[in-house]
């Protein structure tokens, strides 16, 4: 058997659903499951003890194998709680001052979009860039002038599925001295994330998407020296904070400075251990993704229906404009298929452990579904 086939016989929902649904959140596959657990259930027997061994080195083992996955420094990678947080820290720790500007885009989950509506409150404009798939790295670079500071863009898009040409936008955003802010939690783990060739600034994700890891765990990537003094302070924060010494602040300088307090370890544990898999298997992995996302397309168009997500610049996510998708996403569950309605239609997400004959009872049961309703 290749990897691929093993790997799904360690994804127990595929014995009950046809899940295309990662995007959303996935299931958790056993490896991962096992990773956490382990934690806590060493937890259940030793105690503080347990947690004292664990971050012994720092999370240093944990932030290695995501690092790996992303071509990072283990430095270079914090652990936060989910994306909103990430975006915040970056948001309130560049210290934008007013009359400086921020350019996102309407295509955009709200993560990226709504922590920095409170630096308008300062006289920091927000530059909300109205845009559609085709034209997106255009839009956005017509937006950038001398007074932008950041620029934050999603990876690939969670409503249209679009991958952004993030090179193209790094380059503009350099030339004016301003930095980059990438969200990958739609990429990480569906397509090679090299933060170095992309030249971004910083990049944040949830682990529970494409990672595949419990909801809880994630990470942010800060390009080294940048940020030095963190936005937010927690007993964390400090260099020598085992010494509980509330009359001595020193600002840590390792990736620690942005985790203000207690961690979900068994979380990003196993987001550890799934980044450790598929950098470990990276070229089926990234290849498979890719495989089923065409084949999503090829059938939909066979069947005559109406793609929205670019044939040549797409991840794991396929959109098929429909009406009233939300109806149709519940009458699709009750033949047990697991998708979702995002943007304009239904949004399927396979990941590298689906198989085309799950892509083909989607197809075949989406078609009877918009027949009966036409």
């Amino acid at each position: 058997m290749t990897f691929v086939e093993d790997f799904r016989e360690l994804v127990p929902i595929t014995k009950r659903m046809t899940y295309l649904n990662h995007a959303a959140i996935s299931p958790t596959p056993l490896p991962v499951y096992f990773e956490a657990n382990r934690y806590l259930i060493d937890v259940m027997r030793y105690g503080s003890l347990a947690d004292n061994d664990e971050e012994s080195d720092e999370l240093y083992h944990i932030r290695k194998n995501i690092g790996s996955l992303i071509n990072a420094e283990a430095d270079e990678i914090s652990l936060i709680p989910n994306t909103s947080f990430g975006v915040n820290v970056i948001s309130f720790g560049l210290d934008i001052k007013e009359g400086e500007n921020i350019v996102t885009d309407n295509l955009e989950f709200p993560t990226v979009v709504y922590p920095f509506l409170k630096l308008e409150k300062k006289g920091v404009k927000i530059k909300l860039v109205k845009t559609k798939p085709d034209t997106i790295e255009e839009d956005l670079l017509s937006a950038i002038d001398t007074r932008t500071r950041l620029v934050a863009v999603s990876h690939v898009s969670f409503n249209t599925g679009v991958m952004v040409d993030v090179k193209k936008i790094v380059k503009e955003v350099k030339s004016v001295g301003g930095f980059t802010l990438l969200d990958i939690i739609q990429s990480a783990g569906a397509i090679k994330v090299d933060v170095k060739d992309l030249g971004v600034d910083f990049a944040v994700a949830g682990g529970y998407k494409w990672l595949m890891s419990p909801q809880g765990s994630g990470f942010i990537y800060v390009r080294k020296g940048l940020i030095s003094d963190p936005p937010f302070y927690g007993w964390k924060s400090t260099k020598n904070y085992l010494e509980f010494n509330p009359e001595k602040f020193e600002i840590e300088p390792g990736p620690r400075r942005f985790e203000i307090g207690t961690i979900d370890i068994a979380a990003n544990l196993g987001l550890a251990k799934s980044c450790e898999i598929i950098r470990k298997h990276e070229e089926e992995t990234y290849s498979s993704v890719q495989n089923l996302s065409d084949y999503v397309i090829k059938l939909a168009e066979e069947n005559r229906l109406d793609v929205i997500t670019p044939k040549k610049r797409k991840a794991g996510i396929s959109i098929i404009r429909v009406n009233n998708a939300k109806q149709v996403v519940q009458k699709l569950l009750e033949k047990h298929i697991v998708v979702s309605a995002r943007g304009e239609g239904i949004r399927i997400s396979t990941h590298f452990y689906n198989t085309k004959r799950e892509v083909e009872i989607l197809i075949e049961e989406m078609k009877k579904i918009l027949q009966q309703a036409s």
